[in-house]
């Protein structure tokens, strides 16, 4: 990747989709709001720029329950116990129409959790683990039987996935917040958030009880599992980024774009002699290009002693 792409050029592609899709009218709740640059930092994995601007994020909303009635969207309710508890923790595994950029890695099966995620993988069983994920607001969510759902629509280039009309569990349940927000997945990587609706903004409400480890907004990865556990690289948890200056309220919007990852390259020159964030290094045994093993081949690297026989930069003659 040559160079970072900046927010306002990644929209133009963004709204291509428009022509296929309605957007939300003037009237939903965005209250008005100069347009501000919350955030812009190198995560390393991902570039990420959020920004407050009410207009972009009407823009970027799309309104499944228009186009629902020409088979646009689906939604399912989950199902509930006699406290209203959510009884299945996953919704629906997608084979998607594309193949989804993630880590460097090409995925085409994704889950939908209840609680705030997309899930990088085929769910099987409803406790299985999912630890490979984007989260827009990854946390125990409260559904309401009539009004609350999750959509989804898979263009053939991006998945946009809708959670409306959620709360929030306890400790938060005592106000409702009727969260409305968007999560769009393009084929080329990169991720999109709006968020259209919270009644009280997720700074104050996760940092003035101190709860920010009861949510996860960003994403992850996992190596696999090493023994009994599975083990996460390359976290960005942009709920810990949040102060005064970067809030997540009403109006929000999200963009991360991918930058390259050492298993973007697939020969020894060109791994060993790349100029990105991370020290690439090429394994013969297994001929691929690796961050020292640190991504989803982690036990494949530790295996075929790759970890004591891998060619450097240092050593590029070599390839």
């Amino acid at each position: 990747m040559a160079h970072i792409p900046k927010l306002f050029g990644i929209v133009i592609s963004f709204l291509v989709i428009s022509s296929s899709c309605d957007k939300v009218s003037s009237s939903d709740t965005i209250e008005d709001e100069a347009p501000k640059i919350l955030y812009d930092s190198n995560e390393k994995y991902f570039y990420v720029k959020a920004v407050r601007d009410v207009h972009l994020a009407k823009s970027l909303w799309v309104n499944m329950d228009y186009i629902e009635k020409i088979d646009f969207g689906r939604k399912w309710p989950p199902a509930y116990d006699q406290m209203l508890m959510p009884t299945l923790r996953y919704l629906e595994s997608l084979e998607l129409s594309f193949n989804f950029t993630f880590y460097g890695y090409l995925t085409n099966f994704v889950t939908f959790d209840i609680d705030g995620r997309i899930c990088m993988k085929k769910i099987t069983y409803y406790n299985e683990q999912c630890n490979s994920f984007v989260a827009p607001l990854g946390m125990k969510l409260s559904f309401r039987k009539d009004e609350s759902f999750i959509k989804y629509i898979d263009t053939g280039k991006s998945l946009i996935v809708q959670w409306g009309n959620v709360d929030l569990y306890p400790p938060f349940y005592l106000e409702e917040q009727n969260v409305t927000l968007q999560v769009t997945l393009y084929e080329n990587g990169t991720i999109e958030i709006v968020y259209k609706q919270i009644l009280t903004s997720l700074f104050v409400l996760f940092y003035e009880g101190d709860f920010r480890t009861a949510v996860s907004i960003g994403t992850r990865d996992s190596k696999g599992y090493i023994g009994k556990d599975e083990n996460i690289y390359g976290v960005i948890a942009l709920q810990e980024r949040m102060n005064n200056d970067f809030d997540i309220k009403n109006g929000t919007v999200i963009v991360m774009t991918p930058l390259p990852t050492c298993n973007w390259f697939t020969s020894c020159e060109l791994c060993t002699l790349s100029k990105i964030y991370f020290k690439c290094v090429w394994c013969p045994q297994l001929n691929r290009c690796t961050n020292y093993g640190m991504d989803r081949n982690y036990n494949a690297w530790l295996s075929s002693g790759c970890v004591n026989n891998y060619i450097s930069s240092s050593y590029a003659e070599k390839c």
